[in-house]
Parts: structure tokens; C-alpha cells; sequence
């Protein structure tokens, strides 16, 4: 029965693919499914400065997803699917000195499934993540950590009410999960957008703010929330890409598997890629 989430899954996926129609190949993706600005384990490309136990710290996400198909269904063709493949490294450093620390890192991969139709959307994604300490910091600490691995299923629903706003809930079941046997987690936010502020013709710029909240049931259901504001710049050649400037406060349990016990807070400068 363990594995009945990820049955569903992938019975859904069957059931839609033999009624697509004009199936394309390695789309962007991405797009069907938005990246969740305030989240920091979304798969994306960033990189965030703060200041943490009176150190200078960073967080650098290097991530990408990419699309294999999508087809649409339905009697009007108003469901538009697609299968992504992601990955992404996310690790944190301690910055000063001659060398930067290296502290730890957490590895993610996925194959998410996306589905919209019109103002609502879906993601549901089988998982696995794993963290790892620094060299680093275990030869400062002589702490050699704890072995973090997990897969599980992940499931997302989105609400558009209009271009400039979206709310969003899930949640997360762990199939497997070494060491701790807490399993499910829980999410919210809410992000905010301006139109272009028409600052420039060729970079359109816009404000946004954004809120993400988790629950985890290993740290006993405490919320963990990340709020971000910043701007938004576009490239009028190539609408698809741009880069986000953002100001954040992080209050809760350290993202981090390694140091998911730990409750920490901080305010960060983030840059952000949308490629």
C-alpha cells in the first residue's frame, strides 16, 4: 500500500497519454507549471546572500527541468499536459577568508508531471532527495552527520484568478525515508505580481511579493515560511527568460536535510534565472 501514491500517478498519466493528440517534443518547461517564487527547494537557478550565526552565508540552487512531451485532451482540447525530467544541487557556503566553506548540500531529482486548464493547474512528481555534509565543515566540526535519503510524491494545485496573482496548496508523501519515519508535509503561499511598470521598451520590469509556507510532521507540524519581494526584469527579444531580484526573511526549520532540526531565521538578497 506504500506504494499506491505513486500508482495513482502513474495511472493517470496512462489513462491521459492514448487520448493526446498532437504530442510535442521537448517543450519548455516550466511554463504549464510556474516555478514557486518563495520556495527554496523549487528545482531553479539562484543564488542568495544572508547573514547567519554571525557568519556571511549563501545558498546556491543550480537547477533545471526539462521537457519531454506535452499533448492536450479533452473534448475541446482544453487540457494541456506535460512530462518534465528535474534536477538540481542545492547547497550552502559560508563565505570570508581564503576559501569559502562548503557546508552541505542536498541533491533532488524528479519526474514531474504538469496539467492546466484554464486558470487552474496541477503538478504531481516522483521524487528523490538526499543531503550531504561538506568536507568542509566536517573537518571544522568533526561532525560526520547522519545519512539523509528519500523518495515520495508530491502533489501541487494552483488557482490563477488573474494574470497578477496565484494561490497554491499541496503536499508531500514520503515512500521511503531514511531516518527519520515522519512522512507527510504540507504547503501553501501565495505570490503577487505588477503589470509592466513600462520603465523601459525593451526590458519589461515588474514588482512582485511572495509568500510559502511548509509543515513538516518530522518537526512536528511547526511552519517553516519564506517571504520574498523584489523586482522582476524582462527581456522584450526573449519574453520566455528573465531575472528576479529579490529581498526575503526565512523563519522556521533549515531547509537543509541535514539540519532539518534546526530552527533558524535570517533576511536575504536572492538573484533568481528564469532561462
Amino acid at each position: 500500500m506504500r506504494n499506491k501514491p505513486a500508482a495513482l500517478l502513474l495511472a493517470l498519466c496512462a489513462l491521459a497519454a492514448p487520448a493526446a493528440a498532437n504530442v510535442d517534443l521537448v517543450p519548455r518547461a516550466g511554463e504549464i507549471f510556474p516555478v514557486l517564487i518563495a520556495d527554496p527547494r523549487h528545482v531553479q537557478l539562484s543564488a542568495s546572500y544572508y547573514r547567519l550565526d554571525g557568519r556571511d552565508t549563501s545558498d546556491v540552487a543550480l537547477g533545471h527541468a526539462l521537457g519531454l512531451t506535452r499533448w492536450r485532451t479533452g473534448s475541446a482540447q482544453d487540457w494541456l499536459w506535460e512530462s518534465d525530467l528535474e534536477g538540481m544541487a542545492y547547497a550552502r557556503f559560508h563565505l570570508g577568508g581564503g576559501v569559502n566553506e562548503f557546508e552541505t548540500a542536498d541533491f533532488f531529482a524528479g519526474l514531474p508531471v504538469t496539467v492546466r486548464r484554464g486558470d487552474v493547474s496541477f503538478k504531481g512528481a516522483l521524487f528523490h532527495r538526499s543531503s550531504h555534509l561538506g568536507d568542509d565543515y566536517i573537518r571544522r566540526t568533526g561532525d560526520t552527520g547522519f545519512r539523509s535519503s528519500m523518495e515520495g510524491l508530491d502533489v501541487q494545485a494552483a488557482l490563477e484568478p488573474c494574470p497578477f496573482a496565484r494561490a497554491y496548496a499541496g503536499a508531500e508523501y514520503l515512500l521511503h525515508v531514511v531516518p527519520s519515519p515522519a512522512r507527510w508535509s504540507l504547503q501553501s503561499g501565495l505570490e503577487a505580481s505588477t503589470d509592466d511598470l513600462r520603465w523601459s521598451k525593451r526590458v519589461p520590469t515588474s514588482l512582485f511579493l511572495a509568500e510559502d509556507v511548509q509543515w513538516r510532521e518530522r518537526v512536528r507540524w511547526n511552519p517553516d515560511s519564506h517571504t520574498v519581494a523584489g523586482v522582476k526584469i524582462g527581456f522584450a527579444a526573449s519574453p520566455a527568460r528573465a531575472v528576479r531580484v529579490g529581498v526575503g526573511y526565512f523563519d522556521g526549520h533549515s531547509p537543509f536535510g541535514e539540519f532539518f532540526a534546526r530552527r533558524t531565521h535570517y533576511a536575504d538578497l536572492s538573484i533568481s534565472f528564469e532561462l
